[in-house]
């Protein structure tokens, strides 16, 4: 659990967990046009894939 504020003081308490394949939809839903514009179309499935070698290399 964490707590962020937001640069006009707004807080959220954010519960976080480590992304599972089936996430990938929901995250594939995150992205706009803009975003699509200005990095290209991403591989959200390379993305994940990405970061578990590094988590478990870390470990």
């Amino acid at each position: 659990m964490s707590v962020l504020t937001s640069p006009r003081g707004k807080v959220e308490v954010v519960h976080c967990r480590r992304t599972e394949s089936q996430d990938i939809y929901c995250i594939k839903n995150l992205i706009r046009k803009f975003t699509q514009k200005l990095f290209g179309n991403l591989n959200i499935i390379y993305l994940l894939e990405k970061r578990s070698c590094l988590q478990t290399t870390k470990n």
